[in-house]
């Protein structure tokens, strides 16, 4: 199984982090109007930007030039090849 997959957090797990006191101030603030300790608090506001650095990596991203192929070859289409008639027709075949 991939252990980046699991959710089973050993008790003595721990992670230590210097922090100034602008940016603890601001932590202690914004768990107070959560009602948050401080470790949920940290716990889902790493978790939180985590998931959104991953799905930004995770993302197909296409450039300009990317999209205008893409959308002139939905106006354009490609004419078959003999292939791909065959293969449709075979398709067709099996399917009745």
């Amino acid at each position: 199984m991939d252990q980046t997959m699991t959710n089973t957090a050993d008790k003595g797990d721990m992670l230590k982090v210097r922090m100034d006191a602008a940016t603890l101030s601001m932590m202690d603030t914004a768990r107070a109007y959560l009602n948050l300790d401080k470790s949920k608090f940290i716990r889902e506001s790493v978790r939180e930007k985590a998931e959104s650095v991953i799905a930004q990596h995770q993302k197909t991203q296409f450039s300009p030039g990317d999209w205008a192929a893409f959308f002139g070859a939905l106006d354009a289409p490609a004419a078959p090849t003999r292939r791909m008639t065959k293969a449709a027709q075979k398709f067709r075949d099996i399917q009745g």
